[in-house]
């Protein structure tokens, strides 16, 4: 008997736990809005990524683009007042997507101390690296002189929702499948001074919770793109993926693998695509194909393009050719 009264008491506290908890977040308006990718019919296209990401009452950016102020520069351009963004996310610690860091930072916060004062990386951001071309580069010297202007940065191992639906993956996505989206010639240099290829293990990724379905957003997408399908799939109990955006790596793939990748996309119930930086650009057409997207479903991802659940992508000719959503100049 007092085993039964302890089941039912146990089953009772369970239940009002459960209504204690608070119900997910979902958001409801979206915005995200390309800062810096290497096409622009808008402000001045480079070899790096960043976006804006305004979902409900949060402001965020991910990733700060492959020159010092061309992320500062296209804002300016496309009317956008990054000084109201408290938050930066970085997908990994390549300098095309690092590049604008400190100079958001000290020019943002002269006009608000908020703005941009909390950072999110993964374990390994701070690595140096090797290119074939140059010296070793870091982001050690940009995030102490970041630390001093009173920003905070926090490493995140695993996944973590950072605002209201908006979640960052950490560097917690298996690399289930063999895909290696990354440059084989980059070295990573450890503190220690071991130099090893560098196969950009902080890789992270954003997550956004949406009333259509789930948005991942990718800078580099190294930890590979169907493995994270089928991490964002199982983190959130295989919820339909209603968009991709991002930088995807596919530009030196074969075509055997960006058709597995469109299958991959298409399986998971992607209805938009937009490859934008690394992607490639016939990759993303190829993908089109074989992923059964329309034209202004799929497209090159450009400066100033912007994706809301309402229109879905509204971009320039340049990249959507003529039709409802596309504009010659804004």
């Amino acid at each position: 008997m007092k085993k039964i009264y302890l089941l039912f008491a146990l089953c009772v506290f369970s239940i009002v736990l459960k209504a204690q908890q608070p119900a997910a977040h979902v958001v409801k308006d979206l915005k995200i809005t390309i800062l810096s990718t290497m096409l622009a019919q808008e402000g001045t296209g480079d070899w790096g990524f960043s976006a804006l990401i305004e979902s409900d009452s949060s402001k965020i950016l991910f990733d700060s683009g492959g020159t010092r102020h061309v992320v500062l520069d296209n804002a300016k351009d496309l009317g956008i007042d990054l000084s109201k963004v408290p938050i930066i996310a970085f997908s990994h610690g390549h300098d095309d997507h690092t590049s604008g860091w400190l100079p958001l930072r000290q020019e943002m916060s002269a006009i608000n101390p908020s703005a941009m004062s909390l950072t999110y990386v993964a374990p390994g951001f701070f690595d140096g690296r090797i290119t074939p071309k140059g010296p070793m580069f870091s982001n050690r010297k940009d995030s102490a002189a970041y630390v001093q202007s009173g920003g905070k940065i926090v490493e995140l191992k695993t996944w973590k929702e950072i605002a209201p639906g908006v979640f960052l993956t950490g560097n917690d996505v298996p690399r289930i499948y063999p895909e290696k989206n990354y440059p084989p010639t980059l070295k990573r240099v450890y503190k220690n001074g071991t130099i090893v290829p560098d196969t950009v293990p902080e890789d992270m990724s954003m997550v956004i919770r949406t009333t259509k379905g789930l948005i991942p957003l990718t800078g580099c997408g190294h930890s590979g793109t169907v493995n994270l399908l089928t991490a964002v799939q199982k983190h959130f109990q295989d919820q339909p993926i209603y968009a991709a955006i991002g930088g995807f790596h596919l530009l030196a793939s074969s075509d055997e693998q960006i058709k597995w990748t469109a299958e991959a996309l298409k399986k998971a119930g992607v209805r938009y695509f937009m490859g934008a930086h690394c992607t490639g650009i016939e990759p993303v057409y190829q993908i089109r194909t074989w992923a059964d997207l329309k034209r202004g479903e799929c497209i090159v991802g450009s400066t100033g393009a912007t994706f809301d659940l309402q229109n879905g992508f509204v971009a320039g000719m340049l990249t959507m050719g003529k039709g409802p959503n596309a504009y010659f100049k804004k």
